[in-house]
């Protein structure tokens, strides 16, 4: 039977401790790695009462005061376990849902437990005898917390919107409701009374209490079985997004980089210069001039990125300086315009703020390239659409690039960013550009992924720009819209 218990208490922390590790910068994360290692301290408590302290008693070793001391350590664990693992997982379900920023969460987190304290403040003396259960009241806000936490994740799986978040989403709540549930029916309504005395530990009830390693058992299946082929609380992403960072930091393929972002400027230049003959031949100087400033813009983005080529040898390193980012978008559609109007592709872009980040204006210059150079790719000419919005979400700002074209499949979205990795046929692709974005926006600390996408119906990729980079956000009057090609 100790074998089972150190069971339970082992893989529950060593579940805690690898989501932590591997995924330490999600909130969620954070505190279900939390509520797993209190989870686990019931079953360490059962151990040192059953196991450690009887062999402490019987050695002359130790003194009264040691084995004192690991009692009052195992009444301890126990008795937060008890009391506050409801209160843990309803604040993990609160950060779960997304809803609520983090002053907000820190708010819950403080005014939640007060119920709690103020049972403990009522219940018969914790110490030296520590009495838990048999009390109503306890199984009523335990049950109110554990009800009101397991609606919450179902809830969220319910509305939420985007299909690979539903999807965690779903696996998340599969895995937490049953395990909960069984915990609740065996600790909470199943044991009546749980002593730990200077005599030893006496528990009374229904016995189903030993059966808990079986949820341990269930919720390391769930862990293992997800996180090894879908990715479960984000620790398979964490994964990828490592073997992408080592990629990375080892990609000395400097030449390579370059020459792809020659290949875009080329053929940009290609259709400027088919323009330039067309007014010659129409004696346009106006329509000349305004193709030789696109043109200016093409070779002055092509020096810049040539100076920076020895930062992507190894690590990436920005310049950095604050931008208006409209100013950047409207660079990046500009040089873009003749491409479009070849294609007769028609460009909507929707302002919703008008912040000023700073950032390297080069790399992102170079990102938002690779992006919209890859929407025009998968579309096809004559009815193509590519919208832009650029929007603010709490203190960050966010680019959304969607277009109507071909889509990505589902094995294509999972390796995008990898690197070398592409779809796209021919000599002259390489599959760096993705890879390369990942890079510039994990350097300004931000993120770039994909929103959605639907073979025959088009991509929607996301840069987001973190809070600490954001100088202003202004909000202008009205969305600005701008219409280019047919």
């Amino acid at each position: 039977m100790v074998i089972l218990y150190c069971t339970i208490f082992l893989s529950l922390w060593t579940i805690g401790t690898v989501l932590l590790v591997n995924n330490s910068g999600n909130p969620h994360t954070r505190w279900f790695s939390l509520f797993l290692f209190v989870t686990g301290l019931a079953s360490f408590s059962v151990v040192l009462n059953v196991q450690v302290l009887p062999w402490m008693r019987m050695s002359s070793i130790f003194s009264p005061e040691a084995i004192e001391y690991v009692r009052l350590f195992s009444m301890v664990a126990w008795g937060v376990e008890y009391h506050f693992l409801p209160y843990l997982l309803l604040i993990c379900s609160l950060v779960f849902t997304r809803l609520f920023r983090r002053k907000a969460i820190i708010l819950f987190s403080l005014v939640t437990p007060v119920p709690i304290i103020v049972y403990l403040a009522a219940v018969p003396p914790l110490y030296p005898e520590l009495q838990l259960g048999g009390h109503p009241l306890s199984r009523i806000i335990s049950g109110v917390y554990f009800l009101a936490a397991l609606a919450i994740y179902w809830l969220r799986y319910l509305t939420e919107q985007n299909a690979s978040h539903k999807k965690n989403s779903f696996r998340t709540a599969v895995a937490i409701i049953p395990c909960i549930s069984f915990l609740y029916a065996t600790d909470y309504i199943g044991i009546e009374r749980v002593i730990i005395s200077r005599e030893g530990m006496e528990i009374t009830g229904s016995n189903m209490w030993q059966f808990n390693f079986i949820i341990a058992l269930v919720f390391a299946a769930f862990f293992i079985y997800y996180g090894m082929k879908y990715g479960f609380m984000g620790i398979k992403l964490r994964i990828e997004r490592q073997k992408i960072d080592y990629s990375m930091k080892n990609l000395t393929q400097g030449a390579l980089i370059l020459n792809h972002t020659i290949k875009n400027e080329v053929q940009k230049i290609n259709y400027l210069s088919s323009r330039m003959r067309d007014s010659v031949v129409h004696n346009d100087k106006e329509e000349m001039l305004h193709n030789l400033a696109h043109l200016d813009q093409v070779s002055e983005h092509i020096l810049n990125m040539m100076n920076q080529i020895k930062e992507r040898t190894g690590d990436i390193v920005l310049y950095e300086e604050e931008h208006r980012m409209a100013d950047v978008l409207e660079y990046s559609l500009m040089a873009l315009e003749p491409m479009m109007q070849a294609k007769q592709i028609s460009i909507h872009k929707d302002v919703q703020c008008d912040p000023v980040i700073l950032c390297d204006k080069s790399h992102i210059k170079e990102v938002l390239n690779n992006l919209l150079v890859n929407a025009l790719d998968a579309i096809e000419p004559g009815n193509g659409k590519i919208s832009i919005s650029l929007l603010g979400a709490k203190k960050e700002v966010v680019i959304w690039i969607k277009d109507n074209g071909a889509g990505i499949s589902a094995e294509s979205a999972a390796r995008m960013f990898d690197p070398f990795f592409t779809t796209k046929k021919g000599v002259s692709n390489y599959g760096l550009g993705l890879n390369y974005c990942y890079g510039v926006m994990q350097k300004h600390g931000g993120s770039i992924r994909l929103v959605e996408t639907e073979q025959g119906k088009g991509t929607c990729m996301e840069l987001r720009f973190p809070a600490k980079r954001v100088r202003m956000i202004k909000i202008p009057d009205r969305s600005a819209a701008l219409r280019v090609g047919v």
